[in-house]
């Protein structure tokens, strides 16, 4: 099972971090990698089952969301190789922020893991994340 995690400092309180990537559709904080995030369907955005589909090939459902945890977590149902369905599966990714209190910031921690006899997703999945943990971090910047 590949498993992936990547982290990063966000120079802001989590009330504010998490205010700007709760809604399960909106990356607009990530221009880097996401050109379009379109929600499939009429569900609200924090509604467990709702999905989106980024950039036209990663169609994702969420599976939990909670503000109490500031956590999202979701299911990759489509994607491109090497994160197809025929190359992988029950796949789970999981992005969560925890408050740094002394220093009034935040820690943004993404996790993902998938079944594939394979690891090649591993390195293009880490790409990935560790570049919108990027534009995260860049959208505080002063």
């Amino acid at each position: 099972m590949p498993r992936i995690y990547n982290s990063i400092v966000v120079d802001a309180p989590i009330d504010k971090v998490w205010d700007r990537i709760r809604d399960f559709y909106d990356f607009t904080w990530a221009p880097t990698l996401v050109e379009s995030c379109v929600a499939v369907g009429d569900d609200p955005p924090t509604t467990v089952g709702t999905k989106r589909l980024i950039n036209g090939v990663f169609l994702d459902r969420l599976i939990t969301f909670s503000d109490l945890e500031h956590r999202v977590v979701y299911a990759m149902e489509d994607g491109p190789s090497p994160m197809s369905p025929e190359e992988i599966s029950n796949y789970a990714g999981d992005l969560r922020l925890l408050p740094i209190t002394n220093e009034g910031m935040t820690f943004a921690g993404w996790t993902a893991s998938w079944d594939s006899t394979s690891t090649d997703g591993v390195d293009f999945m880490n790409g990935i994340y560790a570049s919108l943990l990027k534009d995260l971090a860049a959208e505080f910047k002063a």
